[in-house]
């Protein structure tokens, strides 16, 4: 293909762009082809000639069918860009991004790609994946101009949404749904006692939905009131391990230049096996900071608990979380994170400190899937000697987490996941001992 070639189809991608920055562009960066006679010449500067003029008059469908009568075209990243442009000019959102995926799959460096990629989640107020995919393309060699429109979206993306909803649903093969012990026998009061099977560890497959509604009101430049109403439910086997929980969030957002800060009331309700587990209401404060490239988060959440189960367990929660999130190339990125809990409850064996600490890995795999492994530890030790068993209670427990997605399907507009966890446990108190092995499979929509 001739240089001319390659500076007309780059003309044609930026004639998308010109109707519609989203589409994404092509620049000529290909190298110097070798030469090729007259004819051959000719007719590669008819072609890209043709392309330009097509997508300067807006025919999308007219280029698409062009694009198609050049097979030997068809692998080239100009080409392909330029191809998922089209289709998403024609409204064939869902094609142009699995054209975009396959080629970050092979690519996974192309910058330009993730930032097309990012302005068909935009298009389609798929906000959190937009987010990241504008992150990512940061991360990589993006020209000015499109650097500039990433940065500009990540503002409107805080601003621009009045309302906001979620919802996912997902079914679960899970060794040890009530995370409990596989022990049989358990020493209590220094005395043996067989262990029922409602307190044994327990298999089985659940059924979970979860979702939400936000509200956004803006009050002056940089500063909005969010109020959010969240929900989960989880049908297990057996009625007696079911669990479902409704919080209400209300309180100031401020933006101020790359930082977003955010300060709510929060009160919930839980509910375990049908019946009430607790009421909850507290103060939280987050805040996510740094650069595009490198970002902080944090939180501190401090709650009352009225545990409906028992009069030892009601007191108050506090907890910090840190988090650091670095964006390596357009299609990977590590986090690390570090939680610290403080329980306090009127029985003093109730009472706890938690630690946990995680760091995870996104990259990209095989056939436009991607996947996030986080390997974990935690350690909870509690205040008093628990004095069925004599002895303070203790747990270790570690493991690693993977979340697999396929981001060329959709379902129903819907994206797909697979997610697996192996973990175990290790406790001065032998009911504290279990492992568990846990399958997801799941769908998440944002609208």
């Amino acid at each position: 293909m001739t240089r001319r070639l390659a500076h007309l189809l780059a003309g044609a991608a930026l004639g998308c762009a010109g109707a519609s920055l989203e589409a994404g562009a092509q620049t000529p960066e290909a190298p110097a082809p070798p030469a090729s006679d007259d004819q051959q010449q000719l007719a590669d500067a008819e072609f890209g000639r043709r392309i330009e003029a097509l997508t300067r008059a807006q025919d999308w469908q007219g280029a698409l069918d062009a694009l198609g009568a050049r097979p030997d075209l068809a692998e080239r990243p100009d080409v392909i860009r330029l191809r998922a442009s089209l289709l998403h000019q024609l409204g064939r959102s869902t094609e142009a991004l699995a054209v975009l995926e396959r080629r970050l799959t092979v690519a996974p460096d192309d910058a330009l790609a993730r930032f097309q990629l990012a302005e068909i989640h935009f298009d389609a107020r798929h906000d959190q994946a937009a987010r990241l995919a504008y992150r990512l393309a940061l991360s990589g060699e993006l020209e000015p101009r499109r650097r500039q429109v990433a940065e500009i979206r990540l503002a409107e993306i805080q601003e621009r949404r009045d309302w906001r909803l979620w919802a996912g649903a997902s079914v679960a093969p899970d060794s040890n749904i009530n995370s409990a012990t596989d022990a049989s026998r358990v020493d209590l009061f220094g005395l043996p006692f067989e262990l029922n099977d409602e307190a044994r560890r327990q298999s089985g497959v659940s059924l979970s939905a979860f979702g939400g509604i936000e509200r956004r009101f803006a009050l002056t430049q940089g500063i909005s009131a969010r109020a959010s109403v969240i929900g989960s439910f989880t049908d297990s086997p057996g009625a007696s391990f079911d669990t479902a929980s409704l919080g209400l969030r209300l309180g100031p957002d401020f933006t101020i230049g790359l930082a977003e800060v955010s300060v709510q009331a929060t009160a919930g309700q839980r509910w375990y096996g049908g019946d009430k587990l607790d009421e909850r209401a507290g103060l939280l404060a987050a805040a996510d900071f740094g650069s595009q490239r490198t970002r902080w988060s944090g939180a501190v959440y401090a709650e009352t608990i009225d545990d409906k189960l028992s009069d030892e367990r009601d007191g108050w929660q506090a907890s910090i979380d840190a988090a650091r999130t670095h964006y390596l190339t357009p299609s990977s990125l590590w986090r690390m994170s570090l939680s610290l809990v403080r329980r306090e409850a009127e029985a003093e064996p109730e009472s706890y400190t938690q630690v946990r600490a995680s760091a995870g890995w996104l990259m990209p795999m095989p056939w436009s899937m991607a996947v996030y492994v986080e390997p974990f530890v935690s350690q909870r030790r509690h205040d008093g000697a628990a004095i069925a068993f004599g002895v303070v209670r203790e747990d270790i427990e570690s493991g690693i987490a993977a979340r697999f997605s396929k981001r060329d399907w959709t379902v129903l507009g819907a994206f797909p996941f697979i997610a697996a966890s192996l973990s175990q446990s290790e406790s001065t108190v032998a009911i504290g001992d279990f492992s568990r092995q846990r399958l997801e499979f799941g769908l998440t929509r944002e609208f």
